[in-house]
């Protein structure tokens, strides 16, 4: 390695993601003129605030990722809420509205079928919290799988997510369905 490229290294410098937790009596969350989801925190105001489940099929409310715009376009972590407990019945029901529609899943209570159609796609027809639904599923293997021995995730290819908690809960001509898939 010449002297140049050495030199280059060495002016390279990376910045180090650390977790920042936040105090959660100092977040005051409101909506905007837009609607859109704000803070003020420690004095200033974040405009467009992005809220973000770090661990989203395991808990619903510990683990909150804040973050903003900033003036480059780039969303910029504030911190972390470690847990949504620890805000004001106000600010826990503002966070979890949001987070609730951020992350809508129906549920799959049935699965009446899979079609294969030997090019990618696999169309399931289940039944869900939201009534019944044809999922069409694009690379099955890694967008309608188990995501632990019991719960199953597919991800449509128009980005709709849905889930079964407990496949075990399901009834028989729905497991059989389901067995060569998961």
């Amino acid at each position: 390695m010449d002297n140049s490229a050495k030199k280059e290294l060495e002016l390279e410098k990376f910045e180090i993601d650390r977790l920042v937790i936040l105090d959660a009596s100092k977040l005051k969350f409101y909506k905007d003129q837009s609607g859109f989801m704000s803070l003020e925190f420690e004095g200033k105001d974040y405009f467009n605030v992005r809220l973000t489940r770090l661990t989203p099929f395991y808990s619903k409310t510990t683990y909150i990722s804040v973050a903003y715009e900033n003036d480059e376009r780039e969303f910029k972590e504030i911190g972390v809420i470690k847990d949504m407990k620890e805000l004001s019945e106000e600010q826990y029901k503002l966070v979890d509205d949001y987070l609730e529609y951020k992350y809508y899943m129906p549920e799959i209570t049935k699965v009446h079928s899979i079609k294969d159609n030997s090019r990618g796609f696999i169309f399931v027809d289940v039944e869900t919290t939201s009534g019944r639904k044809t999922i069409c599923i694009r690379d099955w293997y890694s967008n309608f799988r188990l995501l632990t021995d019991k719960f199953l995730y597919a991800y449509d290819v128009d980005g709709n997510k849905y889930f079964c908690d407990d496949i075990g809960k399901l009834d028989r001509k729905s497991l059989a369905v389901l067995e060569i898939y998961i």
